[in-house]
């Protein structure tokens, strides 16, 4: 499977008991983008807004 590309912290194999420990400034950034990805999506992906689809 192709690696999907992005600017947030790759957190696989990442333990919880060691991002508890991990300083928080370290994710600033990707928290920032995330949660600007959720305020302004690229796309609608319920399907719902003006004009039909089908």
């Amino acid at each position: 499977m192709a690696a999907v590309e992005s600017n947030l912290v790759d957190l696989a194999g990442v333990s919880l008991e060691t991002l508890r420990s991990m300083d928080g400034r370290v994710f600033a950034t990707s928290l920032e983008e995330l949660l600007r990805g959720i305020d302004q999506p690229l796309s609608s992906v319920s399907g719902f807004g003006p004009g039909r689809l089908d």
